[in-house]
């Protein structure tokens, strides 16, 4: 869908009926369905590690897939067809669909929510510690999407009762950056700060953990609450405040990447405050790094991803500088959306993925480790290729020769590099999932 909708704009094709509900429902696909079911995924498997359950019960993970996955297939198919039915009778069935499916996924939520309850109240005292406490991200995780899901459902019975084709796009707007800084943010950090540093041999979290996730969660909560209260209630001086908070919350997490030293890893790694002599082995692990090369380059995917995120970090700052001092600043914040869920959360995930599941599934290492490099090399285009149009001031693509029909070119080609990566990706991952299932 995201394919399609880059093409249509960036080659001039008629956008249809179905353009504004097609954007709405690929967001919608790609935070719950992409980014959702990983995060999902393998917060149950790591999060109840993590907690030292003994099992989880398996017929709840598989409600929870049954019901999230009938809800996004239904999604996808009822709202793909609806705006080209508004005046008929087949309106009622396909605006049932969307409201049908909101509910499946909302259930399927609601199971998955009680997981994480239940992890956050089994959390042993030894995780207590202020350098180890993530808990304060599991709960925001549970905020969001708890928030998500029955906004969500809000929206798509309102829409059907207005007898429209899309949702209020506002609220939906909403729902979405409320979804990013509560639940996707949040979940990243609080799993990072526990793998990363193993994986990439960072420096050990020596700093507040938990004094940081409290700072985050009051100044997010913060631009929530007076965004709601605005929306509400027109009070001048409310934009500014959303505005200079939005930078506090920009600068918060950019002083965290600093601290977790992925970008130029320039402090020791963790394994330098190890006292014990190290067991010398026939093989060398990678320089720098704990393993020996079976996942391939994932750190191409992992390190870029936080690039992007402050990348995107950056040019926010500048955007909001310019809406409280009322410089046009010309920065897309659609822009910046999509560097944080093209760039950060896609590229994570799939570092991650590589990374991480091959120990979960017993496969141990990928099949094909030299390919990940490819993989690494044709998303970050993507990203480049999607975002550079939509983020940067068009006075700015206008300077070089044909810069603006280029950049706009770019973006509808962004969507097949895209595909292509996932096409890749699912090509190294494939071997690893299907060990799982003969096992």
């Amino acid at each position: 869908m995201g394919t399609h909708i880059a093409f249509s704009v960036g080659f001039d094709f008629p956008l249809g009926a179905g353009f504004h509900a097609y954007i709405q429902t690929h967001g919608y696909l790609q935070l719950f369905g992409w980014a959702g079911l990983f995060i999902m995924g393998v917060s149950i498997h790591f999060l109840s590690r993590l907690a030292h359950f003994k099992f989880v019960e398996e017929t709840k993970i598989t409600l929870i897939y049954r019901l999230m996955v009938s809800g996004l297939i239904l999604r996808f198919v009822s709202h793909s067809i609806l705006p080209y039915f508004p005046d008929s009778i087949w309106y009622e069935m396909l605006g049932s669909g969307v409201v049908i499916s909101a509910a499946l996924i909302a259930m399927g939520i609601f199971v998955y929510i009680l997981f994480l309850i239940s992890i956050v109240r089994s959390i042993k005292p030894s995780l207590f510690k202020t350098n180890r406490d993530i808990r304060i991200f599991l709960i925001m995780n549970i905020i969001g999407w708890a928030v998500y899901a029955s906004g969500s459902l809000i929206l798509t019975i309102y829409m059907m009762v207005s007898r429209e084709v899309s949702l209020i796009h506002n609220w939906h707007l909403f729902l979405v950056d409320f979804f990013i800084l509560f639940s996707v943010f949040p979940i990243c950090f609080g799993v990072g700060l526990r793998a990363l540093p193993l994986f990439l041999r960072l420096p050990s979290i020596k700093w507040n953990v938990k004094k940081f996730s409290l700072i985050y969660f009051s100044v997010t909560l913060s631009i929530i609450s007076i965004k709601l209260i605005y929306y509400s209630i027109y009070i001048e001086w409310s934009p500014n405040i959303i505005y200079s908070l939005s930078l506090v919350k920009d600068i918060l997490i950019m002083w965290f990447i600093f601290k977790l030293d992925i970008l130029f890893k320039s402090n020791p790694p963790w394994v330098a405050d190890q006292k014990k002599a190290r067991i010398s082995h026939r093989k060398e692990p990678r320089k720098g790094l704990p393993d020996y090369g079976e996942f391939g380059r994932f750190e191409w995917l992992i390190r870029p991803a936080f690039f992007w995120l402050y990348i995107g970090l950056f040019l926010d700052i500048l955007s909001q500088i310019g809406l409280i001092t009322k410089v046009q600043m010309g920065i897309g914040l659609d822009g910046i959306r999509h560097i944080w869920l093209a760039g950060f959360v896609s590229l994570l995930i799939m570092g991650m993925a590589l990374r991480m599941i091959p120990g979960m599934t017993g496969a141990m290492k990928l099949e094909k480790p030299n390919r990940v490099a490819y993989l690494a090399i044709v998303m970050n285009l993507s990203v480049i290729f999607r975002t550079i149009s939509i983020v940067l001031p068009e006075s700015f693509l206008n300077s070089v020769p044909n810069g603006g029909i280029i950049a706009i070119r770019m973006f509808g080609l962004s969507g097949f590099l895209f595909l292509l990566g996932l096409g890749i990706f699912y090509y190294l991952m494939k071997p690893v999932l299907k060990f799982n299932l003969s096992a």
